[in-house]
């Protein structure tokens, strides 16, 4: 379930981005309308962890789930996503798919849009996730800490 919920707060943090990053006003609808259903994802999720039966772990047994599953987002499913969007099929022969650079390119172009806020939200669903205080000072330095890395990984670089 913890794993769960980091899925669903990514996704609500997305979708929020996306939401805030665009004047056009249905794609902000459709994106805000997305955003409160992974929210409702998140607590569905969360109350499920809530209610199991089962004893829990210990705290640093959920912070590693919770930064597994965050480190499993850099998977295959965003970087082709990415390509498929960008490469038209008469250029596929020319631009062939390679997982580290279009991953590279999705995670520049999606970085841009977030602003702090949604990272500090994303950091406190994961904290609650995890049975850490989600308006800590801690969780306020890992949000920080998170919205320098994404700013930095925001930073255009050349690709091959």
């Amino acid at each position: 379930m913890i794993a769960r919920c980091v899925v669903e707060s990514g996704t609500s943090s997305y979708y929020s981005a996306i939401r805030d990053a665009t004047d056009e006003p249905v794609l902000q609808e459709i994106a805000g309308r997305i955003a409160a259903d992974e929210f409702r994802h998140y607590r569905l999720f969360y109350e499920t962890l809530q209610a199991q039966e089962e004893p829990e772990l210990p705290f640093w047994r959920r912070l590693l789930v919770a930064l597994g599953r965050i480190n499993e987002s850099d998977d295959d499913e965003l970087a082709y996503a990415y390509y498929c969007a960008n490469v038209l099929p008469e250029e596929e022969a020319a631009k062939p798919y390679i997982r580290s650079v279009y991953a590279k390119a999705s995670l520049e172009r999606t970085s841009r849009i977030y602003r702090h806020r949604h990272i500090r939200k994303l950091v406190q669903m994961v904290a609650k996730a995890v049975g850490a205080k989600p308006q800590s000072g801690i969780t306020e330095a890992a949000a920080s800490l998170m919205w320098r890395v994404i700013r930095f990984r925001a930073r255009p670089k050349a690709y091959s």
